[in-house]
């Protein structure tokens, strides 16, 4: 018999942790204490397992979660329910079976059964799920600073910063992280379960050596941070993981007191936007170096009337969008493949499908969609890398006057 693909019953629960760890080469024992089995659970009807002779050798799951679209300049984003797919993988002994494709289908028809627009995930690899229909919707960089470099072009703002222990920062942290991300496009909301076991719980095995969470908080903002010793000097590594404020202000005020700890030499942090504002109020931008950028969040439209409709755009303007399917067709039939009808303009936006006989201006595919929603990519670059086809002269110069996007999309929260 091949191997099943189902949802998991409510006594797998254990089994199918321990199953999870196998493909990210992080085995989980028996012991219950096992850090690994802390993390959030996936709702049991969204949670799936590869069953091949009673044994676990595939996994997946969907986290209900919401993501920021583009919103209107000086207004909060607007919000969409997104599928959030985590612990994807299949076991070595059964690589090459087709079983991922099972699994997606599995997930992504659940998904359109749900009514769920948009899919999204983060990628262990970035060849795999482009062949799903996922694209690349935010970027993400990391950087370092020598705090003796870290001096300010302008004034420092005056905003009182304090240290919480975790019971203390829980209760305002979650709080101030929405007010921060509200208008910023591509980041994912947080439950309940994501802080506690994220954030707050902390435990000693994924420190990696480093300390106890710090949660630096002012009025508008916070900083979440790790200490680590450098080795053969008199002072300490701060790895930054967040830092989240409502205002510029806010914000400037955080790093300045990160950058000014005592024994602090150096400061690393990540998740960062490629365009680091940071950059700039420093006297010497050159300080903080860049030493990576990845892709972050990747999404998968479900459904395009309902997610270009719901962005909003910065400029007026009508395209017909041709949108091909993925080169793993999961879905049959795929409700983002087709042709589309965009009208928008910064009062609002519609979009139908196409008649029959109107000619397209674009063709690219959902992948690239996924990509273009965001505004983390423009069409012309990626007309440019032979991703998408202009099909109209000036179709290209359209596309990118309505898919700009300010600020440029930034997640920071995964799953």
């Amino acid at each position: 018999m091949p191997p099943e693909v189902r949802p998991i019953r409510p006594d797998e629960r254990t089994a199918w942790a321990r199953s999870v760890g196998v493909p990210f080469l992080r085995p989980v024992t028996e012991d219950p204490a096992d850090d690994e089995q802390h993390w959030e659970q996936p709702p049991l009807d969204r949670t799936w397992a590869v069953v091949d002779d009673d044994r676990f050798v595939g996994n997946a799951a969907v986290l209900d979660r919401r993501v920021n679209l583009p919103g209107p300049a000086g207004v909060d984003c607007p919000v969409v329910p997104l599928a959030a797919v985590t612990a994807v993988g299949v076991h070595p002994s059964h690589r090459r079976r087709g079983l991922l494709g099972r699994l997606m289908q599995a997930m992504l028809g659940d998904a359109v059964r749900r009514g769920d627009p948009l899919a999204g995930l983060q990628a262990s690899e970035a060849a795999i799920y482009g062949r799903f229909g996922f694209g690349v919707a935010t970027f993400a960089a990391r950087r370092r600073i020598d705090t003796r470099r870290s001096s300010f072009s302008g004034k420092v703002p005056d905003v009182e910063v304090r240290l919480l222990g975790p019971s203390e920062a829980a209760e305002v942290l979650p709080g101030l992280f929405e007010k921060s991300i509200a208008r910023t496009p591509g980041q994912v909301d947080r439950t309940e379960e994501t802080w506690k076991w994220e954030v707050f719980d902390d435990f000693p095995a994924w420190r990696r050596g480093r300390s106890a969470n710090f949660y630096a908080v002012s009025d508008d903002g916070y900083a979440l941070y790790r200490a680590e010793p450098i080795a053969g000097a008199s002072g300490h590594r701060l790895h930054v993981h967040e830092v989240c404020a409502v205002s510029p202000d806010a914000e400037a005020a955080l790093w300045r007191f990160l950058f000014d700890i005592d024994l602090a030499l150096e400061v690393e942090a990540r998740p960062r936007p490629v365009l680091d504002p940071l950059s700039f109020r420093l006297v010497d931008p050159r300080a903080l170096e860049t030493t990576g950028v990845t892709d972050f969040l990747w999404l998968r439209v479900l459904d395009p009337v309902a997610l270009l409709t719901a962005r909003a755009y910065r400029a007026a303007g009508q395209l017909v969008l041709d949108v091909g399917a993925p080169t793993a067709a999961v879905l049959e039939p795929d409700p983002a493949v087709g042709r589309f009808v965009l009208d928008a303009s910064p009062d609002g936006a519609s979009c139908v499908p196409a008649p029959a006989r109107r000619a397209a201006d674009l063709r690219l595919g959902v992948a690239e969609l996924g990509t273009l929603l965001t505004g983390a990519v423009t069409a012309w670059d990626l007309a440019a890398a032979g991703r998408l086809e202009e099909l109209r002269p000036g179709a290209l110069g359209v596309a990118d006057a309505l898919f700009a996007t300010r600020p440029a999309p930034w997640d920071i929260t995964g799953f």
